[in-house]
């Protein structure tokens, strides 16, 4: 039997979205679009929380994050404790960015095929210590994946403190060899950076195979899970150090949601009221 005539026609497919039928959709790399089931067990989940706002937000919130964590964490590839929820790539990226300690003089190397808010975070957090972000020249069209590992490392110095490497870059849609220079940068000693967010749902993703220290990416856009949900994979030797965007309860030792061994996931957890639906919408 013919998997071709198997498939789902056009018209199936579009039908489960609740894209504007006038409007032919091409850009789902931007914001992504998400089906119709997704969608509910998304209101499904606000509906839960507006029921019994007390209970669900100050009760049964962390246990549900956890799980949703632990579902998401097998998808990409690691542990639950080593993945915490964010509202996009962007966010992780920044996570990273306010946390590593940078002095005066230090660099971080990315490329000169970033996305562009990805990149504006490295030059604000660099510049505010006096550092640089050095985007390296990639050139295109590409030689090979080699010739992109080269150009990187090219733009390494001493003072290198970070790489910061898209998976699948926005603007070009390349697939970079982030494996590679995860490798040659942990044999140096240089924790690498990768932002995946149009890699998750277009490629298998494996992040403990690819090797990096840090993952950022989003369910949101080819994964096609509701606005507001991505995720960061940091490695637990990391955890530590690693600071989020709001301070709450899950830094205050002693209280319920800070946790001694896994401070990552207290820290970028426990952060006030908050829509939690697009998380919890994810795995579905």
């Amino acid at each position: 039997m013919s998997l071709l005539t198997d498939a789902p026609t056009a018209e199936a497919l579009r039908s489960e979205f609740l894209l504007d039928p006038d409007v032919v959709f091409l850009n789902h790399g931007s914001f992504g679009a998400t089906p119709i089931p997704v969608f509910d067990e998304y209101v499904r989940w606000q509906r839960e929380l507006e029921r019994q706002p007390v209970e669900f937000l100050g009760r049964r919130a962390e246990g549900l994050l956890d799980e949703a964590r632990a579902a998401m964490a097998a998808y990409v590839g690691c542990e639950r404790d080593d993945l915490v929820f964010v509202p996009n790539a962007t966010t992780g990226v920044n996570v990273v960015a306010r946390s590593l300690s940078l002095e005066p003089g230090d660099e971080v190397v990315g490329s000169d095929l970033e996305y562009g808010a990805c990149a504006r975070t490295w030059e604000w957090f660099a510049g505010k210590r006096g550092a640089r972000y050095i985007p390296a020249h990639i050139e295109l069209p590409v030689a090979s994946p080699d010739a992109v590992v080269d150009a990187i490392f090219a733009a390494v110095t001493p003072r290198t403190r970070a790489i910061f490497l898209s998976h699948i870059t926005s603007g070009t849609a390349l697939r970079l060899p982030v494996e590679a220079v995860a490798k040659r940068a942990r044999e140096a000693g240089i924790p690498t950076m990768i932002d995946g967010a149009h890699a998750v749902g277009q490629i298998p993703v494996d992040v403990e195979a690819i090797g990096a220290d840090f993952y950022a990416s989003n369910f949101h856009k080819w994964l096609c899970a509701p606005k507001g949900s991505g995720f960061l994979f940091a490695r637990r030797e990391h955890h530590d150090w690693l600071e989020s965007p709001i301070v709450s309860w899950g830094w205050v030792e002693g209280t319920e949601r800070f946790r001694p061994d896994h401070q990552f996931v207290s820290r970028n957890q426990a952060q006030g009221t908050r829509d939690l639906a697009a998380y919890l919408a994810a795995p579905a």
